[in-house]
């Protein structure tokens, strides 16, 4: 609260030492009592007859308190508390979140993205799924679920790249429910008949499916490129 006081006490010193010379000058000053002048007599008359003298009372007005040393200082200071509040406000919450994180334990792992070139995407390491956000400008992607402990239904998988195909090798006790979005690709789901997209977006699910207890959502949004679900 005090560095607020201290903005507004500065601010209010410059812009008052602004208007001061600007006053001190008589053409300033007389462009600047003419300009109230023309306000006041349009806000009680409601006369549209000297817009034009008011307009251009008011830009000479601007340019007159742009190119004043203090008015300019009043407004640079303004922007430099307005970036240096900002930054301290973002520390202060980075600050508490990192306290939180302490508290509640956190985990993290992070991995780089592959942008270009062919790549083969499992889980993880331990052969327990784990889901997979990839993204891609362009490449082939191959990803092989037969070798990873598939449990539950909230499994998911999300592509978004440019160029490319990509390919899912699910296993037989897996079902899968397949969300694409493409500008020119096709969609090849397992042995059914491929479809052509086009701009746009096919969602394929298989409804004798839907008891089972392992489902993977994998939803692939691309520019160009095909998708195929193999089982495996």
């Amino acid at each position: 609260m005090r560095k607020f006081q201290f903005f507004l006490l500065v601010e209010a010193v410059l812009l008052a030492m602004g208007l001061v010379t600007i006053l001190a000058d008589n053409w300033s000053s007389f462009i600047l009592i003419l300009a109230i002048v023309l306000m006041a007599l349009r806000f009680y008359n409601q006369d549209s007859r000297n817009n034009f003298l008011l307009t251009v009372s008011l830009l000479l007005l601007f340019l007159i308190f742009m190119l004043n040393p203090y008015i300019i200082l009043a407004i640079v200071f303004g922007v430099v508390y307005v970036i240096i509040n900002h930054f301290s406000q973002v520390k202060k919450k980075n600050r508490y979140a990192l306290i939180q994180f302490q508290k509640e334990t956190l985990t993290a792992k992070p991995s780089r993205n592959q942008w270009i070139g062919a790549a083969e995407h499992t889980s993880s390491d331990t052969y327990a799924f784990d889901d997979l956000n990839i993204i891609r400008v362009s490449g082939s992607d191959l990803i092989d679920l037969t070798d990873v402990i598939v449990t539950g239904k909230d499994n998911v998988i999300v592509i978004r790249k440019v160029f490319g195909p990509t390919k899912i090798l699910v296993p037989i006790d897996v079902s899968v429910k397949l969300d694409v979005s493409s500008i020119y690709g096709s969609v090849r789901f397992f042995d059914f008949a491929e479809y052509d997209l086009r701009n746009e977006t096919i969602k394929l699910w298989q409804p004798e499916e839907q008891r089972s207890l392992k489902t993977v959502k994998i939803i692939v949004s691309s520019l160009a490129g095909d998708v195929e679900v193999v089982r495996q």
